[in-house]
């Protein structure tokens, strides 16, 4: 009997009328921008995922220009970094979040920073982690060794990291010459679901900070995403990711 391959659902989300990939971009709002004290934007509806299950994204992020190449030249985003925030769930079945569970939300979670039950609410968002082991053999520090016959599992908040290409660049520019492209960078990448939305916190480097001594450099609009996913299974998987 053969191993069993993957199983995934159809691309999500989708238009409710025509049924199309909603693949474009939307806006990454300035009160995100952060990644401890920004307030957590929503980036899929309520309900999306269920803990455990196998979540396979797609991601694009375009990379704004600002400037006129003279006086202040060029600037744009050289970095992007994401950080992913889950919405917990509250009885079977259902996130924290729905309108007509309020009061249930509010009494198991308490009430966010905006009055809401989910809005920033740091009891029902919580980011996903990657765990460090520390022994006490580490040759390098920090961080510091652990006790004799002892691990240290360092919980660390995870973070997506995107190093972004030059948007000035003509050849790069030319890879997305198609009808209704955009300048972007895309990537995909498997994620187990940690809760039941995801949200993100984000800050950006740029090739020039404003300031530093120099003239006011020009800053680029607020970077846009595009995010969709096929949730499921991987039935013949045993090992999927790990970090050392």
């Amino acid at each position: 009997m053969g191993a069993r391959g993957a199983e995934f659902s159809e691309v999500a989300p989708k238009g409710l009328t025509t049924g199309r990939l909603r693949n474009e971009f939307f806006t990454l709002e300035s009160f995100a921008d952060g990644i401890e004290g920004g307030r957590i934007q929503q980036v899929s509806p309520l309900n999306s995922f269920r803990i455990g299950q196998q979540v396979f994204f797609w991601l694009g992020v375009t990379n704004p220009v600002a400037g006129d190449g003279q006086t202040f030249g060029f600037n744009w985003m050289t970095r992007l970094r994401l950080k992913p925030w889950w919405l917990r769930p509250n009885l079977e079945y259902r996130a924290a979040g729905d309108p007509a569970y309020v009061g249930i939300d509010q009494q198991t979670f308490g009430s966010g920073p905006f009055g809401a039950n989910q809005v920033n609410n740091r009891y029902v968002w919580i980011p996903s982690e990657k765990r460090l082991d520390v022994t006490q053999f580490a040759t390098v520090t920090p961080p510091p060794v652990a006790l004799p016959r002892t691990s240290d599992s360092l919980m660390l908040d995870d973070v997506i990291a995107m190093d972004l290409q030059d948007p000035t660049d003509a050849t790069y520019i030319a890879n997305f010459s198609g009808d209704g492209q955009v300048v972007s960078r895309w990537m995909s990448f498997m994620y187990p679901a940690h809760g039941y939305a995801l949200g993100f916190t984000y800050e950006r480097e740029l090739e020039n900070t404003p300031g530093q001594g120099q003239p006011p450099a020009a800053t680029p609009s607020l970077p846009e995403i595009s995010i969709t996913w096929k949730i499921g299974t991987l039935g013949g998987t045993v090992i999927q990711e790990s970090i050392g």
